[in-house]
């Protein structure tokens, strides 16, 4: 018992997380009865196949005030059977797709809405959207919240909300227009004007069905833009809606499912009194409309066998007429060869589903003939230029029957890429050096062809190698075009600074930056280029120290100074911070000179050097200092006995009492003696002390003497 107990209450756990993905749309519409009486009228549309669970038993429907307060939450229970809403086609060629359906249930109660400024808003949510929709994303966790919304004009005048006449069809055909009357009625005969509107969202899969319905205001739905928006739900050409009479036109080109909301404005005097919003959902399917199609060549040379393509659609049986009208030859072949008796104009017809009133038909007209058209052509070279080398096609085609009819002209260049005409003698433009094909499809009057061929080296000299420009030092010299091509002649200028102005690659050694001009020559045209030489201006490099003279043990801040260089490098590299460093530091022992080299991008580079001078301060007084009295009496002032000397490496130093006690020792410049031993205050009288101290140069000091305490 205990367990079934434990799986109820799991069950029961679950039942408020059910997850539905049937929701196809509805709408709620109210009928005001006087007296603050008003049937409200909810309709959901579920999808039969692609959705769980069934319709909501009962319906939670949520009343809102204009603060969205909740006014009153309401039960709409299930009563009677669904419909099912039949799918029907206009066009009787047209095929109903397979799992499509739709049901549709109806929820109605009377319900008292008494006068509230700004009137009342009455919500049903549910979620979740059908999985297959394509125009929204994430349609699994997005929901539909269903409103109605009264106005306090409409209270106040007990208006009527318009009702949709029909539903939209459940399935509709893409590539086909649609063209459906999506009006509204109105009991007070309100001006009524239709627009498309964007559905609202609603709760999500994690509380699909809450209970009351959330308040408002609500968000619309995403839409999964490109290539989906308001002015484009469907895909293909947009889906409209005429503001007058509600008549819906657009043609759908993608297969699926897409949601769609309509809104309808009641007009009174001018002013909206209402709107009533519908949401819902198209089904978009290949209805799979029979078609006709085969391919076949329209002209048809040295050959009475024929083979027909098959490209017909949707059709179930088909029927070929190789001489139409005539009924005879025929075949139900599907892709037939047929050979027929002779030259000739033949008029051939496929027809897909013959007599069924869904058939379609192809009719097309065929020549067969001969060929006596020889195709020929030949080559000659125009001018050449900075844009390449032109070439002339010659035609040499001959048909003594029929006479010349096209061309087809195709130059194929060494890099797999063409060039096309169908001019009789047209020219070409080649750029670059190589192997290149020409070759001519000539075709006679009567439309059959041949083929020739020609190929050609295009002697065009090549300067993709050539570099435009180059960046060297003063006293460099450089070779101009190192890649220069052997076979053809170069004149280069100005020849002063030049190894060999007549040299593919001549050595330059200028002495000023130098424009350099180039003329390659082939036998078929000279082509021209340039090469600039520019002399980098290395500047003026400075180095400096600060500062430039210091103790030993101190440091300096090293700098070079110079703009546009790309490193640095500085000497002797172990005793700076950094060697690579613009600005490194430095703590020489000696006096030093340093050389920093610059270096430029160009690979120039430039020296220049400072010192400096390091000096020996002597080991004893005023660099070493020890006081001979102190006065630790907590004043602030000379409280503390120290030894000063910052160019002091090793330090020794003990007091002495009158009677030899040693009463403190420092080993370093950071001891300090505060006049007691201890723990006790000492008193005031005099003491011995006794220092060594070695220097950062090497030299000691040795010193004794006496020093007083006074408090």
């Amino acid at each position: 018992m205990r367990q079934i107990l434990l799986s109820l209450v799991f069950f029961l756990f679950l039942i408020p997380q059910a997850k539905s993905t049937h929701i196809v749309g509805g709408e709620i519409t109210y009928r005001c009865l006087g007296n603050n009486q008003y049937e409200i009228t909810l309709t959901v549309y579920r999808d039969c196949y692609n959705g769980v669970p069934w319709f909501d038993n009962p319906a939670r429907v949520a009343i809102y005030d204009n603060d969205w307060s909740l006014i009153e939450s309401l039960n709409l229970p299930l009563v009677g059977g669904s419909d099912t809403i039949p799918v029907e086609l206009t066009n009787p060629c047209l095929t109903v797709p397979p799992d499509v359906c739709v049901h549709r249930q109806s929820y109605t109660r009377i319900i008292d809405l008494p006068f509230s400024p700004g009137g009342y808003t009455i919500v049903y949510q549910r979620c979740c959207r059908n999985m297959l929709i394509r125009n929204i994303p994430d349609p699994l966790n997005t929901g539909i919240s269903i409103i109605a919304e009264i106005g306090e004009d409409a209270l106040l005048e007990c208006n009527n909300g318009a009702v949709f006449n029909n539903w939209p069809p459940v399935a509709i055909c893409v590539h086909q227009p649609i063209d459906f009357d999506h009006s509204a009625s109105d009991p007070d005969g309100d001006s009524l004007v239709y627009r498309l509107c964007t559905p609202l969202n609603g709760p999500d899969s994690l509380n699909p069905a809450p209970n009351p319905p959330f308040p408002g205001p609500y968000l619309e739905v995403e839409w999964k833009d490109p290539p989906y928006n308001l002015g484009n739900v469907l895909g293909g050409d947009p889906l409209t809606i005429d503001p007058h009479t509600g008549v819906m036109t657009g043609v759908p080109n993608t297969i699926g499912n897409f949601v769609v909301g309509v809104c309808v404005d009641e007009y009174r005097d001018g002013e909206v009194i209402s709107t009533t919003r519908r949401d819902f959902q198209y089904n978009v399917a290949d209805c799979g409309e029979p078609t006709a199609a085969y391919f076949a060549p329209e002209i048809i040379c040295d050959t009475l066998a024929v083979r027909f393509i098959n490209q017909s659609s949707d059709a179930t049986f088909m029927r070929w007429y190789f001489d139409w009208p005539n009924l005879t030859p025929t075949t139900t072949s599907f892709s037939p060869i047929h050979t027929f008796p002779d030259t000739g104009s033949y008029m051939v017809a496929l027809i897909a589903n013959p007599n069924d009133p869904c058939s379609d038909t192809m009719i097309q007209e065929i020549v067969l003939t001969q060929t006596f058209i020889e195709a020929g052509l030949e080559t000659s070279f125009q001018d050449c230029d900075s844009s390449g080398l032109t070439v002339q096609a010659l035609d040499l085609s001959v048909d003594s029957i029929f006479g010349l009819g096209a061309w087809m002209w195709t130059l194929t260049a060494p890099d797999g890429s063409t060039q096309s005409s169908e001019e009789h003698m047209p020219q070409f433009v080649v750029e670059y050096e190589g192997d290149y094909q020409l070759q001519l499809i000539a075709s006679g009057a009567n439309g059959c062809p041949d083929t020739a061929l020609v190929d050609f080296f295009a002697a065009i000299p090549n300067l993709d190698g050539l570099q435009a420009e180059y960046n060297i030092c003063y006293g460099d010299s450089i070779f101009l075009y190192p890649d220069a091509p052997e076979q053809y002649m170069y004149s280069w200028s100005p020849a002063v600074s030049l190894s060999d102005p007549t040299a593919g690659n001549p050595l330059a050694f200028p002495l000023d930056s130098t424009l350099y001009q180039v003329t390659v020559s082939s036998d078929l045209c000279d082509r021209m280029g340039m090469v600039q030489v520019n002399l980098v201006d290395f500047g003026d490099l400075a180095a400096t120290a600060t500062p430039d003279r210091i103790y030993a043990g101190e440091t300096t801040q090293l700098q070079a100074l110079f703009d546009g260089a790309s490193s640095f490098f500085w000497e002797p590299s172990d005793l700076v911070s950094d060697p690579n460093a613009q600005a490194p530091t430095s703590m020489p022992p000696v006096t030093t000179t340093y050389t920093v080299t610059a270096q430029l991008s160009s690979g120039c580079s430039n020296s220049t050097s400072v010192t400096v001078l390091v000096l020996s301060p002597e080991c004893d007084d005023p660099y070493i200092f020890f006081p001979t009295a102190f006065t630790p009496n907590g004043d602030g002032e000379n409280d503390e006995l120290k030894l000063e000397g910052r160019f002091a490496e090793e330090v020794y130093w003990v007091i002495y009492s009158r009677w030899g006690e040693k009463v403190f020792e420092a080993f370093s410049l950071d001891d300090r003696w505060d006049g007691t031993f201890n723990g006790k205050e000492m008193p005031t009288e005099t003491y011995g002390y006794y220092l060594k101290v070695r220097c950062v140069d090497g030299h000691e000091l040795v010193k004794k003497g006496n020093v007083s305490l006074l408090r």
